[in-house]
């Protein structure tokens, strides 16, 4: 089964990050294999496990949750076309090669609501930088709101500067 994530960003930008491990760790810390250096995301946030069946999540203890479709969830099998939010960053789960088109506004749409019952709809955005949930730039340590690591090779520990 082959999968991958389509990280979703503001003014239609996707970057599609190929899932080819049997698990792959989201998170802040340096040997996650998808990392998102960014204080609301927890080191170790979530895990995605391909079985060779089917995809699923499994929240790994996070501060601020694992959301899929705009619901905080512990563990849930994926499926295609499915909204994974993780802090700030909004991925469109692909599952042998569906969806073929994804939604420009998918990255606001799978947003995990703001603190206080907002809506992402709610929240204010510019074309540069979202503003989702509670992140602003003094949490982010430095880093922009898309600068993430894949570790793509399965060989090394070594991640790619995006």
């Amino acid at each position: 089964m082959e999968t991958s994530l389509i990280l979703v960003r503001p003014g239609s930008q996707k970057r599609e990050v190929p899932l080819k491990r049997e698990r792959s760790v989201i998170g802040r810390r340096d040997d996650c294999q998808i990392r998102i250096p960014l204080g609301s995301v927890s080191r170790q946030h979530c895990e995605l496990v391909n079985d060779g069946k089917s995809l699923s999540v499994r929240d790994l203890g996070s501060a601020n949750g694992t959301w899929i479709n705009q619901k905080k969830v512990v563990e849930q099998v994926l499926k295609a076309g499915d909204l994974l939010a993780v802090g700030p960053c909004v991925f469109v789960v692909k599952i042998n090669g569906q969806p073929t088109q994804i939604d420009p506004e998918a990255g606001t749409k799978g947003a995990m609501p703001a603190p206080g019952g907002m809506k992402p709809s709610d929240a204010k955005t510019t074309a540069t930088r979202p503003t989702l949930g509670a992140v602003t730039a003094n949490e982010n340590e430095g880093s922009s709101a898309f600068e993430f690591d894949f570790d793509l090779d399965d060989e090394d520990d070594d991640q790619p500067k995006l």
